[in-house]
């Protein structure tokens, strides 16, 4: 059994969603905005479906059973096999969105508090 959505609450979901993306990809240029808008609006679309997916994936699980005629067999979720192709579409979708943004000139490299640059520094080399 599926887990099912009414399509009006997936068209308000992904609208919620493409609102949001629009208000963190607001601090690009115009220009790009305007020929980014469809990515935006795919990205949302993704971001929705990925959820759904996912649901279905934890209600059914990865793996359901298949029964055709007499043939019965256990066989990966359609659902986890559109999941798993969407995320990388999503990805790289946010790669593409990722890289309008600008860069920021005064960004300092993330300190991680491993250790290494004071190992690197006291070698004495």
């Amino acid at each position: 059994m599926t887990v099912q959505f009414p399509e009006k609450k997936q068209d308000a979901a992904i609208k919620k969603e493409y609102e949001r993306l629009k208000k963190v990809f607001a601090g690009i240029p115009a220009k790009k905005l305007a020929a980014a808008d469809s990515l935006l609006q795919r990205a949302a679309f993704m971001a929705i479906t990925l959820q759904i997916l996912e649901n279905q994936v934890k209600y059914d699980g990865p793996v359901i059973d298949f029964k055709n005629g007499k043939q019965q067999m256990k066989v990966e979720n359609p659902a986890q096999k559109s999941y798993n192709t969407m995320i990388n579409r999503y990805t790289a979708t946010y790669d593409k969105l990722f890289s309008l943004l600008p860069k920021d000139e005064n960004a300092r490299p993330v300190d991680t508090g491993d250790g290494f640059d004071d190992f690197v520094e006291g070698r004495g080399d």
